[in-house]
């Protein structure tokens, strides 16, 4: 066998092709390495953050929503939302190599988050065990439960369960003006009232919670903490509305009280400045509490100041007449033949009563609504004229308020109309209004003639204090001329002094209404037997207006005439707030004292004289006024220029600021009657 020799050449050959190769593997890698480093460094960088991040959306708090005088009505805090990695919690459940004690971490969890999430165990568990990285346990935890979960959590070491903050909405009043407010879902986006319709101005922004994380998708060390801790709050607007809370609250428990009085099936009560159009109070029922919305069925979530259409009946008459003395077919004075009832075609519309007065005046037509005159009205006037003059005073149209699913109502089209659709249009029938829309057209009557648009905002604030909405009356149009307003004015109040509205009478003070009846309206056709509208519309003080205020009360039991249920729910309501606007009566009788609330027999010891204020430079000194009624305060406290905010009705038994304390020219004092 032939040997192979290797020479020395040979040698120095391969020493200089390993060499070369081992050069060119090193100037590989490094070329490798750089491009590594400085070509694809930066996305390389990125995709290794990802993997060892966890990223979760959240909100910022909602913008504020305020009344007209900054008490809040709606806030959000940061609150935090509980969340499982069930790999995480699993993955440390399972002995490792040491061979530890197996803990069953999961059910555990279960057991003792069970009672304090009011979730059942059985559910948790079910969460606890589920293939992935995230599961939420529990949202927007109260803070006295998620630091009842984090001691739970230490103290039983249990891995897997992390929190992130998020924005929780508030309503501080609970169900005061639920429907105006509206709610906010889990996600923080609006889902009804203001809460929608402003969403974009009210939501906060948009933030990514970033935390580091293994393989497993397991929270490292300590950086299960909220961003918030570390981040300066992104302040959002603030919206202030056009209510009073005060005017709001006395409305609303006028509402619940008069719901327990008729068993009504619902109601809406709205009250209106109708100089400017801004509502100063809207409430409706039945309502719910927007902290907890899901408990309530969706009925509730209704505004059916705005959002349901009914036929107003008699409260309608008063906008007929005008249409009536703008087309000059009646005066105040104009005799009408008031028979009882009379027959148009093939149907006969009859007083409430089925009595007639024989020979009167316009003015009686309005003052004791009757419907045979207003029909004789209407069949003088015409479908076209009807239809024409519904449509100049907003009906058939939204309002354009600024809430959401506002209702345009129904109106005819005069082409369709027969004999019997004109005539009964003239007292309300055959047109399906809102509650809001028939309080704008009484408006316009008693400010002289403007249909206003109304609006529910008064100004939104950006954090820096600049305002970046106003609200302000807007005129849609003149509708009726100054004296033809002044006409119907008169009317109305005798409605009230001499009239069907007598009921809504508050001594001392001049007030203009109207009451209204009506057949509602059978879901399949027709009138639903034994079922009514009773509503009532008005205005007060009649010959300066302040205060527009509509009352609808929808199937009440037993007794069911506006005169008999919306008309004192009117009176009351407005009793209260004149006093605490310190709205002065126009004669002597003044308001209600305390005598007339006292039951007979019953003995009353009054203090002797009433304290007096006590001037200190600019300012007063507030007496106790313990003892005395609203009538004898309102007028002392006039005299220092300070404003009555009264509680409940009779004798004073508590107030703030208390006697003795020394005050401002306009301060408000806040006193508690019983």
């Amino acid at each position: 066998m032939k040997r192979i020799k290797f020479t020395l050449q040979d040698s120095r050959n391969r020493l200089l092709f390993l060499g070369g190769l081992i050069l060119f593997m090193f100037i590989a890698v490094a070329i490798k390495l750089l491009w590594i480093q400085i070509v694809s460094g930066t996305e390389l960088g990125k995709r290794a953050t990802i993997q060892v991040t966890d990223k979760i959306k959240r909100h910022t708090p909602r913008g504020r929503i305020v009344d007209r005088n900054g008490e809040e009505l709606a806030v959000s805090i940061m609150v935090h939302s509980l969340y499982v990695n069930p790999d995480e919690m699993n993955k440390s459940a399972k002995p490792g190599k040491e061979k530890t004690e197996y803990r069953d971490i999961p059910r555990i969890a279960a057991q003792k988050l069970a009672p304090v999430l009011n979730i059942s165990e059985k559910a948790l568990y079910e969460d606890f065990t589920l293939k992935g990285q995230f599961v939420w346990v529990k949202r927007m935890l109260e803070p006295k439960d998620y630091e009842q979960v984090v001691k739970i959590i230490k103290e039983n070491k249990l891995p897997g369960l992390h929190f992130v903050a998020e924005s929780k909405r508030y309503y501080t009043k609970k169900s005061m003006a639920a429907q105006v407010l509206g709610f906010v879902g889990t996600d923080d986006s609006g889902l009804s009232g203001l809460e929608l319709a402003l969403d974009s101005i009210l939501k906060g922004a948009e933030m990514r919670q970033t935390k580091m994380v293994d393989a497993m998708g397991r929270t490292i060390a300590d950086q299960d903490t909220d961003l918030e801790e570390n981040r300066e709050k992104i302040q959002v607007a603030t919206v202030y509305l056009t209510i009073d809370s005060k005017m709001q609250f006395v409305i609303e428990d006028a509402l619940d009280d008069a719901m327990k009085r008729t068993n009504a099936a619902a109601a809406a009560v709205l009250i209106m400045d109708p100089h400017t159009g801004a509502i100063l109070a809207m409430g409706s029922r039945p309502t719910f509490d927007p902290n907890h919305f899901g408990k309530y069925p969706a009925v509730n979530w209704l505004n059916r100041a705005i959002s349901i259409i009914y036929e107003p009946g008699s409260v309608f008459k008063p906008i007929v007449g005008t249409m009536g003395l703008s087309e000059g077919i009646v005066t105040p004075d104009t005799p009408i033949n008031d028979t009882g009832s009379i027959r148009i075609a093939d149907r006969v519309i009859s007083n409430w009563d089925g009595s007639g007065m024989g020979m009167c005046k316009f003015e009686d037509i309005i003052k004791y609504s009757i419907n045979t005159g207003m029909v004789q009205l209407g069949m003088k006037l015409g479908a076209q004229r009807e239809i024409e003059w519904a449509k100049r005073y907003g009906f058939g149209t939204a309002t354009g308020i600024e809430l959401p699913s506002e209702e345009d109502g129904i109106l005819y089209d005069p082409k369709n109309m027969y004999e019997p659709d004109i005539a009964t249009l003239a007292i309300g029938q055959g047109i399906a209004v809102t509650p809001l829309q028939e309080l704008r057209a009484i408006c316009a009557i008693a400010n002289g003639g403007e249909l206003l648009r109304p609006y529910i905002i008064d100004r939104i604030v950006a954090p820096n204090g600049e305002v970046i909405r106003k609200g302000k009356k807007q005129v849609v149009r003149n509708v009726i001329k100054p004296e033809v307003a002044a006409q119907m004015r008169t009317m109305m109040e005798k409605v009230v002094s001499e009239g069907g509205g007598k009921t809504a009478r508050i001594k001392g003070y001049r007030i203009a209404g109207k009451t209204g009846t009506a057949q509602k309206i059978a879901e399949q056709g027709g009138y639903a037997p034994g079922k009514y509208i009773a509503s009532f519309v008005g205005f007060v003080p009649a010959d300066k207006p302040q205060y527009a205020m509509l009352v609808m009360l929808d199937t009440p039991r037993g007794a069911f005439y506006g005169s008999q249920v919306s008309a004192p729910i009117f009176r009351d309501t407005l009793q209260q707030i004149l006093v605490a606007k310190g709205i002065q009566p126009s004669n002597s009788e003044g308001l209600p004292s305390f005598e007339a609330h006292v039951k007979p027999g019953q003995r009353v010891e009054t203090p002797k004289s009433l304290p007096a204020l006590k001037q200190k430079g600019n300012n007063w000194i507030v007496p106790d006024f313990s003892g005395f009624d609203a009538r004898a305060i309102t007028g002392e406290l006039q005299k220092g220029n300070l404003v009555l905010e009264p509680y409940g009705s009779g004798k004073a038994y508590k107030q703030k600021p208390s006697g003795g304390t020394e005050v401002q020219p306009g301060t408000k004092i806040e006193i508690w009657f019983r």
